[in-house]
């Protein structure tokens, strides 16, 4: 795509820079023109009948000229913004590291087969009861659901309709004229599938807890466990399991983390198992969440400090954090 395609505007107002649209999705941007403002660039957009707020650098209309991926990834930026997936502080000034650093660390579907089971799962939840008939194919024109799911266009989503349809798990009826799905039912051998995806990966309800295993940490265990059950999760706890006497630990600790929909990741006392076993959960793209007493967080090594913590003094206050969090960021 050549760089004709946006054209940013900048203009200075006030004392303020303000652009004319959204630099991430290219939607008309409402500008904020309060002198006492943010010294830069401010403004909000309307996606979906939703109101979002970004806060930017006075240069960041010239980012375009040096990345490519702010005009590849513009279906990506909305997708993220609607799903509540965006940065965790509203406020923060959106930097290149800081989106860098955001599309390397959410989590969404980016695999072919990652796609198709999140859009198979989001259809399922449409059922009024097993067999029922679904019709989808206002919300498609209208309500634009493939932003929702993590699709690129309309022809996307229904490619994976397709493809639902051919290997037998709806059954679809296409509409005449551009063959976009209309309606559909879940055939048995779908409902099966249903339940053999549901109990993997992100679409899993077990969450893997690293954390150190010594006695002084039983109530923050506790207070993690709690948070959980509260949230509707189940924890793993590796010193916890029964482990088949043909596997190691670790590859069980391998296997949970695979099977995890995310992690909460303790680095109190400063495990090594910690360290590792988060690293590779974020490797295999599972959000983590990081908490650390706050007596402690000083000898945490360099390079999970800049990561966004939960500090806390006590268990009970680790425990409210960990339920505000995962209502949040995990739901």
């Amino acid at each position: 795509m050549g760089l004709e395609i946006i054209i940013f505007t900048l203009k200075l107002k006030m004392g303020l820079f303000y652009v004319e649209n959204c630099i991430f999705t290219d939607l008309p941007a409402k500008n904020y023109t309060d002198k006492d403002s943010f010294d830069g660039i401010e403004y909000t957009i309307n996606l979906k009948n939703k109101n979002f707020f970004f806060r930017l650098p006075y240069y960041a209309p010239t980012w375009n000229k040096e990345i490519e991926f702010f005009i590849e990834s513009k279906w990506l930026f909305k997708s993220l913004l609607i799903n509540n997936n965006w940065f965790d502080n509203q406020e923060a000034i959106i930097t290149i590291e800081a989106l860098e650093l955001l599309l390397k660390t959410k989590s969404y579907p980016k695999t072919p087969k990652q796609k198709l089971d999140n859009l198979f799962l989001s259809l399922m939840q449409l059922q009024e009861y097993d067999g029922s008939k679904i019709i989808v194919y206002e919300k498609l024109l209208r309500d634009e659901i493939w932003i929702n799911l993590y699709f690129k266009n309309i022809d996307e989503c229904n490619f994976y309709f397709q493809t639902l349809n051919n290997q037998g798990y709806i059954e679809g009826e296409y509409h005449p004229v551009n063959n976009i799905i209309s309606k559909f039912n879940v055939t048995f051998n779908g409902q099966n599938y249903a339940i053999s995806i549901q109990e993997q990966g992100e679409n899993s309800k077990k969450c893997f807890i690293a954390m150190s295993f010594n006695k002084s940490l039983s109530e923050t265990r506790m207070a993690i466990k709690n948070a959980l059950s509260n949230t509707g999760f189940e924890e793993i706890i590796i010193d916890e399991k029964d482990i088949d006497s043909d596997k190691t630990i670790n590859d069980e600790i391998i296997a949970s983390l695979k099977s995890c929909k995310f992690c909460i990741a303790d680095f109190t006392l400063q495990s090594k198992g910690v360290y590792f076993e988060s690293g590779f959960a974020l490797g295999q793209n599972k959000k983590v969440i990081y908490t650390c007493q706050e007596d402690d967080f000083e000898n945490a090594h360099f390079d999970i400090k800049p990561l966004q913590h939960i500090i806390y003094k006590t268990p009970e206050d680790l425990e409210k954090a960990l339920i505000h969090k995962i209502n949040a960021w995990i739901k």
